[in-house]
């Protein structure tokens, strides 16, 4: 079972696994359950469990000892679970947090006889031995919260809930000082992000708007970097058609590594960006945000997914269409003073 290979620790330190295993977003957004954890059992030997796309962002965070890619499934669920099962009674965890609901997860960790099972009441909660009910769908709380309401479980106190963070590495620092010498940004500009993309259209603000927006920004004085993956390199080219702001406007659209994301991010001023995995990144290196959200479900809305923090202006409309230029473009005015 590809990528959850790790050599037996035997070891008299407590083993917890935390297992988080979807989105960029969603998983940055369990870092403060993390870090409670850490804090809670600072011997512990903590490994987290994610999807292999993010491995590289998180090795070497200080709150976690070891960062294993989630296995691909095999198509069938139980057969997973009984995979699983076999591997983690190798690895004698004491402690599993499931923080996505999985029926494979909450089964293997049963079948291999984890004593502290900790998930949602769902998919099998059945298997677990502290499981809570899952309110989410009811949009209370931010996700932040929720995640610390599960390794509370463990009888962890309650404290105000940190921030997502997330430590960028010299190595990377000196990459986006070479790439935007490469780009022909000088070092004392001032720096915009933008991010138009989600993986969910219903997210999405017009790329028309994006296209007006950007070149409202210019009349800023500052350098707008548009940032995106790979997979978003055509819509990109499609976002700078007519040339917004000629000369102040660098399209850094699938240039960077996750982890060089993560370092751009930390030298902007502001992002501008939809409901998104890399919203959460640059609220994750204490870079503001003016974030976009047009949901009428409190689910899906930003009292839930809203980057968390201080320092961020959130617009919030039943629809994406109902945001105008004029209103974002006075948000980033207000985060640049």
């Amino acid at each position: 079972m590809a990528g959850l290979v790790r050599a037996p620790r035997p070891s008299s330190r407590r083993q917890i696994v935390f297992v988080r295993t979807d989105r960029l977003g969603e998983t940055l957004l369990n870092l403060p359950a993390i870090r409670a954890l850490r804090q809670a059992y600072p011997d512990a030997h903590l490994t987290l469990i994610l999807h292999p796309s993010l491995q590289e962002l998180f090795v070497g965070h200080p709150d976690v000892d070891e960062v294993i890619p989630a296995p691909v499934s095999s198509g069938s669920w139980w057969r997973d679970a009984w995979r699983l099962s076999r591997l983690w009674r190798r690895w004698h965890p004491d402690v599993i947090v499931i923080s996505n609901p999985k029926k494979a997860y909450h089964l293997g960790a049963w079948l291999a006889g984890i004593p502290c099972r900790v998930g949602w009441n769902r998919k099998g909660g059945w298997w677990l031995t502290h499981r809570l009910e899952d309110r989410k769908r009811l949009g209370e709380r931010h996700e932040v919260e929720y995640n610390l309401d599960l390794v509370q479980t463990l009888g962890i106190p309650e404290a105000p809930p940190a921030t997502p963070w997330l430590p960028v590495g010299d190595q990377e620092e000196q990459r986006i000082s070479q790439l935007l010498g490469q780009w022909g940004v000088p070092a004392s500009s001032q720096l915009l992000a933008v991010h138009p993309w989600t993986s969910n259209p219903r997210k999405q603000w017009p790329v028309d708007q994006f296209r007006a927006l950007i070149q409202r920004l210019t009349q800023t004085g500052a350098i707008i970097v548009v940032i995106g993956g790979s997979e978003e390199q055509g819509q990109a080219a499609a976002l700078m058609e007519g040339r917004p702001g000629t000369g102040r406007v660098v399209n850094g659209v699938g240039q960077c590594s996750l982890r060089e994301l993560a370092a751009l991010l930390k030298r902007m001023r502001v992002l501008i960006s939809n409901d998104s995995g890399p919203m959460h990144l640059a609220a994750a290196v204490k870079t503001k945000t003016v974030a976009l959200f047009g949901a009428s479900d409190p689910a899906a809305g930003p009292r839930r997914w809203g980057p968390y923090g201080e320092d961020h202006v959130v617009i919030w409309k039943p629809s994406m269409d109902a945001i105008t230029v004029e209103e974002v473009f006075a948000a980033v005015q207000h985060q640049l003073r």
